[in-house]
């Protein structure tokens, strides 16, 4: 019904980067096709994010907080194992105690587990939901390891749904299978416990990735979803209007563009501004196509994301 997105101002660029690692521009760019990313201020976190684009998503809706049923956040970093940041988005938004909020935790598939949990919560009794994508993956990055600090950004993007007189989801589906080649392991408090073993050196909270297999895996996950949402669609490539991809990386993009067999035009594309911003990829790149006036009524949008765990999705939007 409406939707919303906050980008934090400050803009990291690969030549900057330079100045950070062993890398270059061209180097970033020949394999990711990332230039520049955003990076939240000191005083910025997930739910501060959230809660921004949340207030956008429920001005263009038209829906006052206060007739939602659930908030849903989407995260893998928040600075909090609890309280949850969708309560914290909740308080916010001025609306203690008359709706439930939770956090739900999928890669960067998030968004999409969010919405399909979402749309079964609220479609039988005609309710709200807020459903908010937010991430600040740059504090969870090796500064020192080129493979995966050049590739984050940080960001939030929300939607609002709920019965609507046009538009729809049309079809969705969510998967998962174990794949560690991407994770982040919190060690919580292993210096101190008496009851684990003695550690002198600790790497707390980076973020690991296999990239070759990653890329991989993501190509064969925008593959599946591609062809599991026109089965049971009952679709055929030619009906869809638009393609929105995670912003993981150009290359899983194109990769996508042409296993769908459709031009690249269709294909919603800014992962050149921002980098990977993880959970809040698609629905950023939703709202952005649709501010731009790039998404018409009636129009069939793809949603696909996947991410660590691995988890993968897809969501058919009709507009």
């Amino acid at each position: 019904m409406g939707t919303g997105a906050y980008l934090p101002e400050r803009v990291l660029t690969n030549k900057e980067l330079e100045q950070i690692i062993a890398t270059s521009d061209e180097w970033i760019m020949e394999r990711t096709g990332i230039r520049e990313r955003r990076i939240a201020a000191p005083e910025e976190d997930i739910a501060t994010m959230g809660a921004a684009a949340s207030l956008q998503a429920l001005e263009n809706a038209g829906i006052e907080a206060d007739r939602l049923s659930y908030i849903i956040l989407s995260t893998n970093s928040s600075p909090y194992l609890y309280p949850a940041a969708a309560i914290r988005v909740q308080d916010a938004l001025g609306v203690n105690g008359k709706m439930a909020a939770f956090d739900l935790q999928a890669g960067c598939c998030g968004f999409n587990y969010a919405l399909y949990v979402a749309e079964r919560m609220v479609a039988p009794e005609g309710k709200y939901a807020l459903v908010i994508g937010s991430d600040t993956n740059s504090r969870w990055s090796d500064w020192t390891d080129r493979s995966t600090c050049i590739l984050f950004g940080d960001g939030a993007g929300a939607a609002v749904i709920g019965p609507s007189e046009q538009g729809r989801l049309k079809e969705s589906f969510i998967a998962s299978s174990l794949n560690m080649k991407l994770y982040c392991e919190t060690e919580f408090n292993r210096e101190v416990s008496p009851f684990l073993p003695h550690q002198t050196q600790t790497q707390r909270h980076y973020i690991y990735m296999d990239g070759p297999e990653i890329f991989k895996f993501a190509v064969t996950a925008v593959k599946e979803s591609l062809r599991r949402i026109m089965e049971i669609a009952n679709i055929s490539r030619e009906d869809l209007d638009y393609l929105i991809i995670h912003q993981a990386n150009w290359r899983i993009l194109d990769a996508g563009a042409r296993f769908a067999k459709v031009p690249i035009e269709k294909v919603i594309v800014n992962v050149d501004r921002y980098g990977n911003t993880s959970a809040a990829s698609v629905p950023i790149a939703l709202h952005e196509a649709l501010m731009e006036g790039k998404i018409k009524k009636g129009d069939k949008v793809l949603l696909i994301s996947f991410g660590a765990g691995a988890t993968w999705g897809a969501a058919l939007v009709e507009w």
